[in-house]
């Protein structure tokens, strides 16, 4: 009767000063419930506000109200078992012997034998984690009455009520059956019931936040720094005093000021901003990392890095998942005001985007990484080190992993874990000004001004995904790869074993692999590969949808690709894509619309591709393969994709092993032959179908570029001497050629002469001895190897793109990179003699540089136009059964757009 009073009075008020956020996030995706099974709740407290929370959140999800009795056989028992009562001013509370009603459910489910599942559901007024040695209170200190209205009242917006996995009411009473005794069976339930709770509560609320100034005093005497201190002091001269007064003014700069007030605050706004700029989010894994917490392992989140919204999406996923709040590398160049100020009291600190050879700085931010993973606090920094303008995964930075290894190796007692944490969207706000970037704009520089016109930019962005992936336990690596690292523990920090380097490089790469392993697929990603793939960057939507037939076919092989690809049909897939607006349809009449972007759009789409063009490389090589043999055998097809995959594998970091190779390759070709994309014959043949060809073609495509890429560094490599180039010069001729290849080769695409591709692929020609490098460091190249890749990689490409090559480069001998200026010279005093008609006519490809320069593109110009006659032979197939009104049509309705 009190109760139906009390739930009665405050059902309103509670209502609208307190929210209910569900930890999981969305419970019904994470919480496995048997419909057939009746539910009992377990919970904290059986005050008021608490059992309105519940009941509004049961409500939600489709549950039986926490008030209700439940009926079981022929006894109607309460359904909500209580750890305790609260009371007016008691800051203790009414224990309560929860397991007298847990003992009533046991013996009514065993009368009728049927299961019951007990719901633990334990609801937090605030997340604030408060200061070192406080309690939480409601969890292992109770709430008077009164406190508790006041928190309702004014901070009952920073709820989080926490549901844990249902637990059988058999499975529990044969576990307590082992105990013999009664009472103590009772009491064990009891703390088994308390201690659930208790960990739970601090798994979600985090460690308290430490004093800031008592911490950078600590820092300063702390060993480590003492250390660089006595060697800064032998080094340069300086007095202890001096150097103390720089290590702390560099702790100042650098340390985090973690405020839960404004931590709530933020989020507040960003759930504000979020929900009005993107349509939802999807969140994966989750639970992996709310196990790892519980365990005891030092969290480190490991995100790509697309754009500044990164920050935004993650915190918002740690947040509503209950997860551990982390400490957050910033670079330098966030660090003015009032930015700064903001974001070091939303727990980033700020290191220096560079920090090679300053030796004491860099062992005075090893030092403050060392205590936050003694201290248990979860951290997180950008492995790639800045954003990615091409929306591919950048190699990573390995001098964060190395100093966190380095911290294992003091012997702390937690072991250290980096979750990879895929970010995605259907929409980066910055993508315009990286495609200016690549195209050669100078990278505008960070400031306040910058940060309000964001805002400006606020519209319908899609979705945003969050997948955390496969953790990486350094321990448990360390032990697979060094099993004697135990005996380089060393408590200073000092240790620097001989294998460190090889180890943190093969530990970075690993987490770049499941990095990319847990990328999420989406719509504008499919669509986004298919009409880029096009010749002509035109569909029709019925080609279109059987591309993403394809495409989603393929994906499917994978199993880690479940949960992680859109669920909606073909139509749904098409439509939540030109929400974005990155193409336009085009109705031409008589049932046929088409679909094609601006030239402005495909750059973007260019972006959106490569945020999943590591997931169809394999299977868009073998395509390749398969297209341009037209009639191989099944051998073949395994033996020259595995020539050509290792180039792909290392510059897109594909995830799948060498142990997993084949098996992929020939699910790969069985998917091929159930569609009826190719056919199986005898004696293990396979041949071209008649079926499919055009969609097979548009996803071979989508490694093109890559693969002209390969040609071009490979007919180099086949021309040049040993000791002719360094690695530098190697990479500036290839991106200088790549500039040079004709526009209907490289789509205008700006991405296609990025240096970093270039500098992964001689990175792979090294690990595979393909060539070396010579004490001054210029290549040898390994000619016998680079022939047989140049042998693979030539079929898959048109024969005219390669003869263009090898005419651009015919004269590489005689061209010393490091003489570039010469050239330039003696082309400038050339070019004086000749008169203006003669120069447009005599300008041949044996006169042109290599090395291309202002003057040597005007020149060129004639020659590309020469060449580009020609469609490449690998896109016309595509086009032959487009109408030329059609086209028309197209370029028209631009025209007046």
């Amino acid at each position: 009767m009190v109760n139906r009073f009390l739930r009665a009075l405050f059902y309103w008020p509670i209502r609208i000063t307190a929210t209910c956020e569900p930890i999981p996030f969305e419970p019904l995706k994470h919480i496995k419930i048997d419909p057939n099974k009746q539910i009992v709740y377990i919970m904290v407290s059986s005050s008021v506000g608490n059992m309105l929370t519940v009941e509004r959140l049961t409500k939600q999800l489709g549950w039986p109200s926490p008030f209700e009795d439940i009926v079981i056989g022929q006894k109607k028992l309460p359904r909500t078992a209580y750890l305790r009562d609260p009371t007016f001013f008691g800051s203790t509370g009414r224990a309560r012997d929860i397991s007298g009603t847990i003992f009533q459910w046991f013996a009514a489910s065993r009368e009728i034998n049927e299961d019951l599942q007990i719901i633990p559901i334990s609801v937090l007024w605030s997340r604030d984690p408060s200061i070192e040695g406080a309690a939480i209170r409601g969890i292992d200190l109770a709430t008077p009455v009164w406190r508790k209205f006041l928190t309702l009242t004014f901070a009952g917006r920073d709820n989080c009520t926490i549901i844990s996995e249902p637990c059988s009411a058999f499975y529990l009473e044969e576990r307590l059956q082992s105990v013999g005794d009664y009472i103590l069976r009772k009491i064990i339930l009891n703390r088994l019931v308390a201690l659930h709770f208790l960990r739970k509560a601090r798994t979600i609320v985090g460690r308290p936040f430490p004093n800031r100034s008592r911490l950078l005093h600590e820092l300063v005497q702390r060993q480590g720094t003492q250390s660089a201190i006595a060697e800064a002091m032998e080094k340069d001269g300086k007095s202890k005093e001096e150097l103390e007064k720089k290590a702390y003014e560099i702790f100042d700069i650098m340390v985090a000021d973690t405020r839960y007030p404004l931590l709530r605050f933020f989020n507040t706004i960003i759930s504000l901003i979020w929900k009005r700029i993107y349509h939802g989010q999807s969140i994966v894994g989750a639970n992996k990392v709310r196990n790892l917490v519980q365990n005891g392992y030092e969290i480190i989140y490991i995100p790509c890095h697309r754009s500044h919204m990164d920050y935004i999406l993650l915190l918002f996923a740690i947040f509503h998942e209950g997860l551990p709040i982390p400490q957050v590398a910033s670079g330098d160049n966030l660090n003015f005001f009032p930015v700064g100020q903001i974001i070091r009291r939303c727990g980033s600190y700020f290191i220096r985007r560079k920090m090679k050879g300053d030796t004491f700085y860099t062992a005075l931010f090893r030092e403050y990484l060392s205590v936050l993973f003694e201290r248990g606090y979860a951290t997180e920094f950008f492995i790639e080190g800045g954003r990615s303008r091409t929306g591919r995964t950048l190699p990573p930075r390995t001098g964060m992993v190395s100093m966190t290894v380095q911290a294992q190796l003091r012997g702390i007692e937690r072991p250290i874990v980096f979750i990879p944490t895929y970010l995605g969207y259907e929409h980066v706000m910055e993508v315009g000004s990286y495609m200016h970037e690549l195209e050669g704009a100078a990278k505008k520089k960070e400031s306040i001004k910058g940060l309000f016109g964001i805002f400006k930019r606020l519209r319908y962005y899609g979705r945003g995904y969050v997948t955390f992936g496969e953790p990486v336990i350094v321990p448990r690596f360390l032990n697979k790869h060094v099993p004697n690292w135990h005996d380089y523990i060393d408590p200073t920090g000092n240790s620097r074993p001989e294998w460190l380097y090889d180890t943190v490089n093969q530990l970075s790469h690993e987490i770049i692999i499941k990095l990319n392993d847990s990328a999420s697929v989406n719509a504008i990603n499919l669509c986004a590969l298919a009409i880029i793939g096009d010749a002509d960057h035109t569909l029709s939507i019925n080609m279109l949808k059987r591309c993403l037939k394809l495409y989603l076919l393929v994906l499917s092989c994978d199993e880690r690709r479940k949960g992680l690809m859109p669920s909606g049909s073909l139509d749904t897939i098409i439509a939540q894509a030109l929400e974005l607006k990155k193409f336009r349809v085009y109705d031409v009449g008589e049932d046929m619309k088409f679909v094609r972007p601006s030239r402005g759009q495909t750059l973007q789409l260019t972006y959106f591709q490569n945020n999943i063009l590591h997931l169809v490389a394999l299977p868009a090589l073998i395509a390749s393969v398969i297209i341009r043999n037209g009639h191989i055998s099944r051998a073949n097809v395994i033996s020259h994709t595995r020539s050509l995959f290792y180039f792909l594998k290392h510059e897109l970091f594909t995830p799948i092993t060498e142990d997993e190779l084949d098996s992929f390759i020939n699910k790969y070709i069985n998917v091929f032959v159930k569609g009826g994309y190719i056919l199986d014959l005898d004696h293990n043949m396979l041949a071209l179908s008649g079926d499919g060809y055009e969609e097979l073609l548009i996803l071979s495509n989508s490694i093109r570029l890559n693969l002209v890429r390969y040609l071009i560094a490979v007919t180099l490599l086949r021309q040049i001497n040993d000791g002719t180039l360094t690695k530098n010069d190697f990479v500036t001729a290839c991106v200088d050629l790549c500039k040079e290849v004709p526009a209907e080769v490289t789509n205008n695409s700006p991405e296609f002469a990025d240096p970093i591709m270039f500098n992964i692929m001689c990175d792979t020609f090294v690990r595979h001895s393909y060539f070396s490098y010579s004490e001054n460091g210029t290549i040898i190249p390994e000619h016998n190897k680079i022939v047989k890749l140049a042998q693979a990689a030539e079929p898959l490409l048109a024969a005219k793109l390669v003869r263009h090559l090898k005419t651009e480069i015919e004269n590489i001998k005689s061209h010393n990179v490091l003489g570039r200026e010469a050239a330039k010279a003696a082309q400038a005093e050339a070019a004086a003699k000749r008169t203006p008609d003669t120069e447009a006519v005599s300008a041949t490809a044996d006169e042109r540089p290599i090395i291309s320069n202002d003057s040597a593109k005007a020149e060129n110009k004639t020659h590309s136009a020469a060449i580009s006659e020609d469609k490449i032979e690998s896109g016309a197939a595509a086009c032959e059964d487009k109408m030329q009104s059609v086209s028309e049509f197209l370029d028209d309705k631009d025209a007046k757009s």
